[in-house]
């Protein structure tokens, strides 16, 4: 009887910890989407609705917000950000996947030293590149054009790719490229017909990662875009408001939600592929 005891009571806390961290996992998923939820919620709510205190869960639901976003020229700014951000993030990978290639398989004494650099510039902080990159395009003639703001989002991207895809072609067998250089094969085909399609999980997953860090970006399209290449981050500042004008509550929610959709969306259909390529295990 006592042997039953035990392992009724045993049974009992396996049941209760399984539930204590099911119900911390969705109190944690509830926190973390509770703001995402509230802005789509004032999106479709009227001004009489906004500020009513304490605010409302039930209320008629409109399209105001969303129609005054159009006419605010939306898709001047979408298309600004999706050419900016779709230029940057192709050459950024033509260009950082190769170098990665590079430092994981060409040895020499400074490897660990350039690679600790390339890193650093990701984590200092962007303020204190604002400056020189903003004199480097003004003397360039690039300020207030696609093509600056394009530059300055490789130079974002490019340490993160590399960073990423040096650690993917480090698990590739360097036997796989021995082999195909016995066989006669040249670096580049090694690289193109060996080692990258056992990479591509690696590839999948800093396109992903590129693709919303340029998205987002906030700080250099805001000092480098001008009037005519701003982006739809920069964009949203314009319902802020200021000395004279309130903040347009609803109609920035509403210009918020339609710049985290894409983003929500892409990562919904690649969240397979995006695991994948952080979890992958090739050697």
């Amino acid at each position: 009887m006592k042997s039953i005891s035990t392992q009724f009571h045993r049974r009992l806390m396996i049941r209760f910890s399984k539930l204590a961290r099911n119900v911390a996992i969705a109190l944690a998923i509830a926190i973390a989407l509770f703001p995402f939820f509230w802005v789509v919620l004032a999106s479709f709510k009227n001004h009489h609705d906004l500020m009513k205190v304490p605010p409302v869960l039930l209320f008629r639901p409109t399209l105001e917000n969303y129609q005054v976003v159009t006419q605010e020229g939306f898709l001047h700014f979408f298309n600004n950000s999706a050419i900016v951000t779709l230029g940057s993030v192709a050459l950024s990978i033509a260009l950082g996947v190769p170098a990665a290639f590079g430092l994981s398989r060409i040895p020499f004494r400074a490897n660990r030293f350039v690679m600790l650099l390339v890193l650093s510039v990701r984590f200092m902080p962007y303020i204190v590149f604002a400056l020189p990159l903003f004199l480097i395009m003004a003397n360039l003639g690039l300020v207030g054009t696609r093509g600056g703001v394009l530059f300055v989002y490789i130079i974002i991207n490019l340490p993160i790719i590399i960073w990423i895809m040096r650690a993917f072609f480090d698990d590739v067998p360097r036997e796989l490229d021995e082999a195909a250089y016995l066989d006669g094969a040249s670096r580049a085909r090694v690289f193109f017909q060996v080692v990258l399609p056992c990479a591509l999980p690696g590839v999948s997953t800093i396109t992903i990662l590129s693709l919303i860090f340029a998205w987002n970006e906030y700080l250099f399209a805001l000092i480098l875009s001008g009037r005519d290449a701003q982006t739809l981050t920069v964009g949203l500042t314009r319902f802020l408001g200021g000395m004279e004008t309130s903040v347009r509550w609803g109609t920035l929610s509403a210009w918020a939600v339609a710049i985290v959709a894409p983003v929500v969306l892409m990562s919904l259909f690649v969240n397979k592929h995006l695991r994948r390529g952080f979890t992958s295990d090739i050697g």
